[in-house]
């Protein structure tokens, strides 16, 4: 049948209704989810404003905890599980409220739930909700697997390790990562070894997508008893492996060495196969990581062998390894290891020099005296430079001044001289101005005050025009007057 002309206007008015009447479908359709969704979350919202006081109250033990977990109980709604969760889980909660948290977490079901997601069984779920949609959508689903394995985690649920610990497996590295940090936030010694496999495969395999800083943090996380666990790794061949080895040895013990004042390893927290390790084979291990790291882990350590192999790596060919031991020897038990800390003070680096400038100020006045007679009688330019720098840095001028004041004449005044002599004077200058001494300012004037440094010679000029005590302010003076022994002063 042919189509005539006069029927372009039936057409057209065809399509333009149909082109209404699907828009405004449409945007009914969106007028109608928008106000559910409103409608959702204003619920969710006067839930929170009711709830959560009681969830509070509850964890805190504020309300007798049946009556407090009839409360949560009577929540209902095809949402109900979400708003638990949300109102649980969703703000940390300190240490100390965790066992009833997680007591509470366990008798509403929520744990049930969180073990079923972690294993990538789908439990029901609101369509509207936004845990509804990511059940649904099964390339969203790996979202849902992580919020739980976290959940696991934050409620410290130690009962679940083993399915966080397949969870290492999961086809997403998302899943895998918070596992791993769950894994860490538990610290049940049976997942431990499980971990470590994980990192052994992570260097020997680059394809594996977990990262080898995950699993690292997750293994240092764990107690400094577990340390037994790692000593497969630290002889193995791989040098790379022996290394994440004692570097989490090491930041375990670091970790114990913080929270102890006088922490020490001995038999009670420290296996001996442990102790043999350090003292016999990582300190001289071909790896110099292996050796800088070990350093730390044998400045705890409570056997004779400890303190020879810390001088031996004193002497290590890299610089870095010197360093660490360096380090690691300031304490002041190491005190009868002073001199030969002081040969470092002309190493070739200058981060070991520093490093040993700050160790032997930690001996307190043996220390500081032998850092001065160094400073005083050393050659090396760059050996006083380090000293110097470290004096002012660690505030000794200070104390120097003190000294200098109250004691019979001692180095003190070397000390002045060879600062001053280098133009390092300006925290010297700072330190005089800030102490109201009287005698002590009265004894420097007249020692030091015609010393060709600028900044002495700016603070003698400054005494002269300000200063409130005649006394000192007539001998300023006097000393400005005079000018300096180059400008041919007498």
């Amino acid at each position: 049948m042919p189509f005539l002309i006069e029927h372009v206007t039936e057409v057209v008015f065809t399509i333009v209704v149909v082109v209404l009447f699907g828009t405004g479908a449409l945007i009914g359709l969106a007028l109608a989810r928008r106000q559910r969704r409103d409608r959702y979350f204003q619920c969710r919202d006067e839930v929170r404003e009711r709830f959560e006081p009681v969830v509070k109250a509850l964890v805190a033990g504020h309300i007798e905890y049946a009556r407090g977990l009839d409360a949560l109980k009577n929540l209902s709604g095809p949402d109900r599980m979400a708003m638990l969760e949300q109102l649980l889980v969703s703000k940390p909660s300190p240490p100390e409220q965790v066992p009833a948290l997680r007591k509470v977490c366990e008798d509403l079901g929520l744990v049930k739930l969180w073990q079923l997601e972690v294993s990538g069984q789908v439990g029901a779920a609101n369509l509207l909700s936004p845990q509804g949609i990511l059940t649904r959508v099964g390339r969203l689903h790996f979202l849902v697997r992580a919020k739980a394995a976290e959940n696991l985690g934050i409620i410290r649920h130690a009962e679940s390790w083993p399915l966080l610990v397949k969870a290492l497996d999961d086809p997403h590295i998302d899943v895998q990562t918070v596992a791993a940090r769950a894994i860490a936030a538990l610290g049940q010694p049976p997942s431990f070894p499980m971990l470590l496999e994980r990192l052994k495969r992570v260097v020997l395999d680059p394809s594996y997508p977990l990262s080898l800083r995950t699993v690292k943090s997750a293994a240092v996380s764990f107690s400094l008893n577990q340390a037994g666990d790692l000593v497969p790794l630290l002889g193995e061949p791989n040098g790379r492996i022996r290394f994440l080895a004692v570097d989490i040895v090491r930041e375990m013990v670091e970790r114990e060495g913080a929270r102890e004042e006088d922490f020490q390893l001995d038999r009670k927290n420290f296996i001996p196969e442990l102790t043999e390790l350090f003292v016999t084979k990582l300190c001289f291990d071909e790896n110099p990581d292996v050796r800088a790291r070990s350093a730390p882990v044998l400045a705890n350590l409570v056997d004779a062998r400890a303190t020879p192999a810390l001088v031996t790596l004193l002497e290590d060919p890299q610089w870095f390894v010197r360093l660490h031991a360096v380090r690691s020897l300031a304490k002041r038990k190491f005190l009868s290891q002073a001199d030969a800390i002081g040969n470092r003070l002309t190493d070739s680096h200058w981060m070991v020099r520093e490093a040993a400038a700050r160790t032997m100020m930690v001996f307190g006045r043996a220390g500081l005296d032998q850092l001065t007679r160094h400073f005083l009688d050393t050659e090396d330019r760059y050996s006083k430079e380090q000293i110097a720098d470290e004096m002012q840095r660690a505030g000794l001028i200070p104390t120097l001044l003190v000294q200098y004041a109250s004691e019979p004449p001692g180095s003190e005044g070397d000390v002045f001289r060879q600062l001053a002599k280098m133009g390092k004077t300006s925290y010297l200058v700072s330190a005089l101005t800030s102490n109201p001494e009287r005698n002590m300012r009265k004894k420097f004037v007249v020692e030091f005050g015609r010393l060709p440094d600028p900044q002495i010679r700016g603070w003698i000029r400054q005494l002269a025009a300000r200063e409130t005590d005649l006394e000192l302010r007539t001998l300023a003076t006097n000393v400005a007057g005079q000018g300096t022994p180059e400008e041919g002063g007498t």
